[in-house]
C-alpha cells in the first residue's frame, strides 16, 4: 500500500489566480492614490502661498511700513517678474516707496521671505494681483482680490484677500 504525499507548495493555478486578485486591487486603488497626492500637493502650495501673504501682512503691521510680494525672476530670485507668473515663486519684502517702482523690488528693500516655484502641472492665476499685492502698515491689501491655484486642471484651490487684507483658502474651480 502506498502512503499519499503531502504537497509542499501551491500549484501553478494558485498562484495565477494571487497574482490577478493583487493585481486587480492595485489597479482599482491607483486612480484614488492618484488623486489623493494631487490634493495634497494642492494643499501644500495654496498654504505655502496663503502663508507667505500672512507674514507680509503682519510684517507690514509689526514694521508700520508697506510689504509686497510679488512673482519671482527664476533667473534673478531677489527680483520681480511679472511675465513669470506666481507658479514660478513669489519673494516678500519691504516695500519703500520712496526708494523707487512702488511693488517692485529695489536693492536698498530687504526680503522677507522667499519661495521659488511650485513644480510641474501647478499653474496660479490672480486677474487682480498680476504685478504684485501690496499690504500697508494698517495691514488692509492695497486691493481686494484672489489667486486660483490649479493642479492638472482639474482640482483647485482659492485664496481670497478681503478689503481688510485678510486673506482666506476656499474650494474652487480651475480657471
Amino acid at each position: 500500500m502506498s502512503i499519499p504525499r503531502m504537497s509542499k507548495g501551491f500549484t501553478l493555478t494558485e498562484v495565477l489566480i494571487t497574482i490577478g486578485i493583487i493585481g486587480l486591487m492595485v489597479a482599482m486603488g491607483a486612480p484614488a492614490l492618484s488623486e489623493l497626492m494631487e490634493s495634497q500637493r494642492l494643499d501644500s502650495r495654496s498654504n505655502d502661498l496663503l502663508s507667505s501673504l500672512l507674514l507680509a501682512r503682519s510684517e507690514a503691521v509689526t514694521r508700520n511700513t508697506p510689504i509686497a510680494v510679488c512673482p519671482i525672476n527664476p533667473s534673478a530670485p531677489e527680483d520681480c517678474d511679472a511675465d513669470a507668473g506666481w507658479q514660478s515663486g513669489w519673494i516678500a519684502f519691504e516695500d519703500d516707496a520712496a526708494a523707487g517702482v512702488t511693488g517692485g523690488r529695489d536693492a536698498s528693500e530687504s526680503i522677507l521671505d522667499t519661495y521659488t516655484g511650485m513644480g510641474g502641472q501647478m499653474a496660479v492665476i490672480s486677474a487682480s494681483y498680476g504685478d504684485y499685492i501690496r499690504y500697508l502698515p494698517s495691514g488692509a491689501a492695497s486691493d481686494t482680490g484672489t489667486f486660483n491655484i490649479c493642479v492638472a486642471d482639474t482640482t483647485a484651490m482659492e485664496i481670497v484677500v478681503n478689503a481688510t487684507g485678510h486673506p482666506r483658502l476656499t474650494d474652487a474651480e480651475c480657471e
